[in-house]
């Protein structure tokens, strides 16, 4: 049976694999330290309140803004929730994605190949992509700008 889309903000989802790639993008697509604009602000707003088990308390206070900062412990970029106090603290989208539109096995928290070197979602392995420089992004860059043509 399909799920039915989810409505986050204004962006609406058909699966979890839609969510969880547009979430990733998202988190490697800005610069860390930034505030967040306003329409991804409501959608990773309704993420986190629809998704994770504990919104009340990520939410504390009242929402100022999200940023995307290095984690301090495990060197990742993380989705941080800026209260109107002036705390913050870190979520995990993956989390809250698997819990709004269950995610494949693979793509899980605690699965070993969860997007890490050799193996997983984007990079190599099965699915997408396959090899170096499969998947999104990967390949392009530096690599092949200047030649046009053949």
């Amino acid at each position: 049976e399909e799920a039915k889309p989810v409505k986050l903000g204004p962006k609406e989802f058909a699966t979890g694999v839609e969510m969880f790639d547009y979430f990733f993008a998202l988190l490697h697509s800005w610069a860390p330290q930034l505030e967040i604009n306003k329409y991804e602000h409501m959608v990773l707003e309704d993420l986190l309140k629809k998704g994770h088990a504990e919104s009340d308390r990520k939410i504390g206070a009242g929402i100022e803004a999200f940023e995307i900062r290095n984690h301090p412990v495990f060197q990742s970029r993380c989705f941080f929730v800026r209260r109107v106090d002036g705390s913050s603290d870190d979520f995990s989208f993956r989390k809250c994605v698997d819990s709004i539109l269950p995610l494949p096995e693979d793509m899980k928290i605690g699965n070993k190949s969860n997007g890490k070197k050799g193996g997983g979602h984007f990079k190599g392995g099965g699915g997408r992509g396959g090899g170096r420089g499969g998947g999104r992004g990967g390949g392009r860059g530096f690599r092949g700008r200047g030649r046009r043509g053949n």
